[in-house]
């Protein structure tokens, strides 16, 4: 018997939707029983298992939250810059969504995420909803950039020692 060679398959007939789907579902399939094992526990019937996070002291967290400013200010100075100019409102507004809305909210995330130090919960919660409070009213009004719109913040943010934060309000 003579074979014929195959003919090559054209980029379309080699990727199929139905594999990459069932890869995706499989994935899929794969997190779902990984939490779900994750939030198995035989401890007892209110058992919720969690995992040990090691508390941050006051120090760590100032330090931390001060380098996460340092490095965030970088771009948020050279946007500032540019305002120097007189810019017109449209440019201001272009500035605040894409620099100053992304920095600042990253800054707040990693901060967050940075965790508490025991007996700081009220204190931190107070810092990071002041500092949200004063991102939305850039957002809603990006014309207070040349303004102390940090202000709030800053003046309970310095005080307990993230003074890296809203260095300029």
């Amino acid at each position: 018997m003579i074979r014929l060679p195959r003919p090559e398959p054209t980029i379309a007939s080699r990727r199929s939707p139905r594999p990459a789907r069932l890869h995706r579902l499989a994935i899929a399939g794969s997190l779902i029983a990984a939490l779900g094992a994750a939030g198995c526990g035989s401890s007892g019937p209110k058992s919720t298992k969690t995992a040990a996070v090691p508390a941050i002291t006051k120090a760590q967290l100032v330090a931390k939250a001060n380098a996460i400013c340092t490095t965030g200010n970088g771009p948020i100075l050279a946007a500032a810059a540019k305002l120097a100019g007189h810019p017109s409102p449209a440019q201001v507004a272009a500035v605040v969504q894409n620099t100053y809305l992304p920095s600042i909210g990253a800054q707040i995330r990693a901060i967050n995420a940075l965790g508490v130090p025991p007996g700081e919960q009220a204190e931190i919660t107070k810092l990071l909803d002041l500092a949200q409070a004063d991102l939305n009213k850039l957002r809603s009004n990006p014309a207070l950039v040349n303004t102390d719109v940090f202000g709030d913040f800053a003046r309970a943010a310095h005080p307990y020692g993230l003074t890296a934060c809203a260095p300029t309000s």
